[in-house]
């Protein structure tokens, strides 16, 4: 089914972000800044009354459209490297997206740089234009998209619907917190080759290397409880939107036993999607 969205409509109504408390917006992770010094980068969302859109949810392949989400040292990285590799998803990263927009010079990034310059968090509506653009490339509809830790909250989930971007799945990893504080306590870096390790799971080969790592400011018991719960009630606030298309991941195994239960998943909705392909061409 083929539908077609006016975002620049004359009857169009405005999608418009809520705006929290200044403690809200440190909890959540992004800024968002007084009308004042917002009027020169004002952002309007525009939507056609009963129109859909054909940028995004037009059905003509069988790609795969994908949501994760993991709390720190969850392992969803090593996970979304899995998942790009066997599926040809376009894995999509905000703060990889946000590096690359200002490393470009395009217009988002240049929007972008004027802030981190000054020390504050970008608009949470920059990045959301930027995720959109990116999934308007030919690859992400071609090929389907994995869109890694993001949305982060309900109004990030809400604009990318109202661009029309929804996942087909929304995975979850679940890992019990005490493994994750573990996991985030014993992790240490190589300041000479950048290389991760963790003093338990993946010890350094020599002791020079061992001399030598530092331990992020942050990755303390008590700084990686707060990231947890802020990272918590960021994400049951996304899993009102997605909550009939969620699906839990065990995330205390193996990164092995983690990928088949998420690669179950995915087969199983590409069997489904490639069948429903089917019967519509038929």
């Amino acid at each position: 089914m083929s539908c077609i969205v006016n975002l620049h409509g004359a009857a169009a109504a405005s999608l418009r972000f809520p705006t929290p408390s200044e403690g809200d917006q440190r909890r959540r992770g992004f800024c968002y800044f007084p009308q004042r010094h917002r009027r020169h980068h004002h952002f309007r969302y525009s939507f056609a009354p009963n129109a859909t859109i054909s940028h995004s949810l037009t059905v003509t392949n069988e790609a795969l459209n994908v949501m994760i989400s993991g709390a720190p040292a969850s392992g969803k990285g090593t996970q979304c490297e899995l998942i790009a590799n066997k599926y040809g998803l376009v894995h999509i990263a905000a703060g990889d997206l946000l590096r690359a927009e200002i490393a470009t010079g395009s217009q988002n990034g240049k929007l972008a740089k004027q802030y981190m310059e000054k020390g504050q968090l970008v608009p949470d509506e920059i990045v959301v234009m930027m995720v959109r653009d990116r999934l308007l490339k030919p690859d992400s509809k071609e090929n389907g998209w994995l869109l890694d830790g993001y949305p982060r909250s309900l109004s990030q989930a809400t604009a990318l619907k109202g661009f029309g971007f929804e996942p087909h799945t929304f995975l979850l990893l679940e890992v019990d917190e005490d493994v994750l504080v573990e996991r985030v306590v014993g992790r240490r870096l190589d300041p000479v080759t950048g290389k991760i390790y963790h003093l338990k799971y993946f010890p350094p080969e020599t002791e020079e290397i061992a001399a030598r790592l530092t331990q992020r400011f942050d990755d303390t018991e008590e700084k990686v409880k707060l990231r947890l719960s802020t990272h918590h009630q960021n994400v049951e606030s996304v899993l009102s939107l997605y909550k009939d298309i969620t699906v839990k991941i065990n995330g205390n195994v193996s990164k092995e036993e983690v990928f088949a239960q998420i690669d179950s998943v995915l087969t199983s909705l590409a069997e489904q999607r490639k069948a429903a392909s089917g019967s519509v061409a038929a």
